[in-house]
């Protein structure tokens, strides 16, 4: 059996992390099964630069999702009242959000921390856009993963999601995931449309949308959701946000 490509590994493990069973407490985080922490440590050895900021970046609520509304939908809302925006950190996670990831849109507010004698404070300055399905984050940080200095050698541009097998693989799943992979189509992959089979350039930013995306149940709470029109994303993809 060939072992999974990088890609693959990735969308397998948050798969596995997806279906554990998570406990009722107020930050799931804190009550973690041991399958859960043994996940989530292949993602901090996967993503030594990541996936501690990403969980930062969860831990103060700086991730939003926008949902771009759709006019087939039903009335349209005008532009100039204000978009409905809800924290999902009382929402129940039994079942993920129903949306089209295609009309979904991320914004990460960076925080810089600014520092004085006596205390410290976070004062936000930029919202970042992030885009699963195209696999880009506005950052300068996702910029320089995406275009490296120096490239050993030319990237394999024949990845094709759709024509891997899933195996069961123990070493991923680990104890808890009931479910028979063998017989699930991958409908996700990690890295969106980007062609290579090579691990996909990642930022803190785009992480941190990963895992609520992918793993509701876990970082769903630590999102913000909000319901904007067509004019008020394009406002946002202006820079004219918050």
């Amino acid at each position: 059996m060939s072992l999974p490509t990088s890609r693959r590994f990735v969308a397998q493990l948050l798969e596995a992390l997806s279906l554990l069973p998570q406990s009722d407490a107020e930050n799931p985080l804190n009550a973690a099964s041991e399958p859960a922490k043994k996940q989530l440590l292949s993602l901090q050895v996967l993503f030594p630069n990541e996936f501690l900021p990403a969980l930062d970046l969860l831990d103060r609520r700086l991730v939003t999702r926008f949902r771009v509304m759709d006019e087939r939908e039903g009335p349209r809302r005008p532009c100039d009242e204000p978009s409905k925006s809800t924290d999902n950190h009382t929402s129940n996670y039994e079942t993920p959000l129903q949306h089209n990831p295609h009309d979904t849109i991320y914004y990460v507010r960076s925080a810089q921390q600014r520092s004085s004698r006596y205390s410290a404070s976070y004062d936000t300055t930029t919202s970042y856009e992030v885009r699963l399905q195209s696999w880009n984050c506005s950052c300068p940080a996702f910029a320089f993963s995406a275009f490296p200095v120096m490239h050993s050698e030319s990237p394999d541009l024949s990845y094709e999601p759709a024509s891997e097998p899933r195996p069961h693989e123990d070493t991923v799943h680990g104890e808890g995931y009931a479910m028979d992979a063998t017989k699930r189509d991958l409908t996700w992959a990690f890295g969106g449309a980007t062609l290579s089979s090579d691990m996909p350039p990642v930022c803190k930013h785009i992480l941190a949308c990963v895992l609520v995306e992918e793993c509701p149940k876990t970082f769903g709470a630590f999102a913000q959701e909000s319901t904007v029109c067509v004019e008020e994303a394009a406002g946002w993809a202006a820079g004219w946000g918050d």
